[in-house]
């Protein structure tokens, strides 16, 4: 490999979301079959920009919005210390493999640290089709721990 093209290779930024970001992550979310609108996202990324104990991060390429992770501070009467959640995690399919989840991950890892957590999870569903995300996510670290239990109200 030559120096010319190390120094010419894209670097992966991960940063906070922003509001010109609106359209690619509902792009994004709906990648991954999740219904929305460019109005309902804008709904809820200002409340949860409002809120602290909310983060998204927005994985860019070469200006162009490639993943983002969404994550929460969550307290619990189970566990006494504060924990991060992962509330969605998804990487345009063009660029997964790559090492963009990991990456992702890993920042929302540090922002966990920074606000006092020692505990980050997920919940997920159980269906066959989520099998390489689960894989994915025992790849990097994570240990499956128990059920998710729901009612309809």
């Amino acid at each position: 490999m030559s120096m010319e093209s190390v120094l010419s290779a894209p670097a992966l930024l991960i940063r906070t979301f922003e509001e010109k970001d609106l359209e690619s992550v509902t792009s994004l979310m709906r990648e991954l079959n999740y219904p929305t609108t460019l109005n309902v996202m804008r709904e809820r990324m200002e409340t949860m920009a409002a809120n602290p104990l909310y983060c998204n991060l927005i994985a860019e390429l070469d200006g162009k919005v490639i993943g983002m992770i969404m994550l929460r501070q969550v307290k619990s009467f189970v566990k006494a210390e504060t924990a991060t959640q992962i509330t969605s995690l998804i990487v345009t399919s063009s660029c997964c493999s790559q090492g963009i989840g990991k990456r992702l991950v890993r920042s929302g890892e540090n922002w966990g640290k920074q606000q006092g957590s020692n505990l980050l999870f997920l919940k997920s569903g159980n269906r066959e089709g989520l099998a390489p995300a689960h894989a994915f996510f025992e790849h990097i670290g994570f240990e499956k721990a128990g059920y998710q239990f729901i009612k309809h109200l």
